[in-house]
């Protein structure tokens, strides 16, 4: 999957697609050692969120940044053609570009590069809709920090994959998501074929609230996985394309997904994520208001908590079907 394609694609999908958003640990992906679905005490859907728009700054996402003359990125609008970009800081425009016809540019050369430690927000307007994204320039002491950890990692006898995970992991510690996403599209742009590169990356995409690129980034990690008939693999793609869906309130297609992981993780006997998968299609049925379905999926899920002796997860899930009755 190269960039420019993703892109391409992403401008295609985004004209009849709405975007919603959604938040959700980091965790790099690991197939072997896969990652909780639920949380031990809380849902496995995510909190409503308002005041979320159409347009979502890709690039500079929420977060720190390295370089003071960052590239500028967001999701397109459909049937706008024209967009008003600024720069704020402490809500006063620092620059103002009007009229901009791509939904990526460089950083105004006309302007001076951010400061570091200064807050600043972009905005995005079109047609009365805007995004916006909060973020500041690191300063030289802080950068210097990241880039030691960087530099000690680079000199380590690494995989490119390997390498590409841990940077992106260190730079999302430092809540340099900028880094991370463009470190691992680097990676895939390189022809990786680490289903751990992709899923880290649907799975950053999601933290950020960008749906539409993590459906794009988890369906090309299902179609690496399906190649090598690895379940597992397969598994926590379609959990990470389910929540992309989620996301965007396309119910239907990730109670598909999740039917799917769900049949995945039984023919692995996975008996802990089993019952995390029931319990998930609990709440996408409550979700979609079909109650019979999700106390059903609750019902499986209890069951293959108290399996395992599960305590907390039952807790929570008797308090799902609670609310149902």
């Amino acid at each position: 999957m190269k960039t420019k394609v993703f892109l391409s694609l992403l401008v295609a999908f985004s004209l009849t697609t709405g975007i919603e958003s959604i938040v959700w640990q980091r965790a790099i992906a690991d197939t072997q050692n896969p990652k909780p679905i639920c949380p031990e005490n809380g849902p496995c859907r995510f909190p409503r969120r308002s005041g979320l728009t159409d347009i979502r700054v890709i690039i500079p996402p929420r977060g720190s940044l390295l370089n003071p003359q960052p590239t500028l990125s967001w999701t397109p609008l459909a049937d706008s053609q024209e967009y008003t970009v600024r720069l704020l800081r402490s809500g006063e425009t620092v620059w103002e570009l009007p009229n901009v016809r791509d939904t990526e540019i460089p950083y105004p050369a006309t302007q001076s590069p951010l400061t570091a430690g200064i807050n600043y927000e972009l905005m995005v307007e079109a047609d009365g809709k805007a995004g916006k994204s909060m973020f500041r320039l690191m300063t030289p002491s802080q950068a210097e920090s990241v880039m030691a950890e960087v530099e000690e990692i680079r000199q380590q006898n690494l995989s490119a994959d390997e390498m590409a995970l841990q940077l992106a992991e260190v730079y999302q510690d430092y809540d340099l998501m900028t880094a991370a996403i463009q470190t691992l599209t680097d990676a895939i742009d390189k022809n990786s074929l680490s289903l751990e590169v992709y899923q880290s990356l649907g799975s950053l995409y999601n933290q950020l609230e960008l749906p539409i690129l993590s459906e794009l980034v988890y369906q090309e990690s299902l179609d690496l996985a399906s190649s090598r008939q690895d379940i597992a693999g397969l598994a926590q793609a379609q959990i990470g394309l389910a929540r992309s869906f989620v996301a965007q309130e396309k119910l239907p297609q990730a109670v598909e997904v999740l039917m799917a992981a769900y049949s995945n993780y039984q023919q692995l006997n996975h008996a802990e994520l089993i019952p995390q998968v029931a319990q998930f299609l609990g709440e996408v049925y409550e979700m979609d208001n079909n109650y019979e379905e999700a106390r059903r999926w609750y019902q499986d899920a209890k069951a293959g908590y108290e399996a395992i002796g599960d305590e907390q997860r039952i807790d929570n899930i008797e308090k799902a079907m609670q609310r149902l009755s």
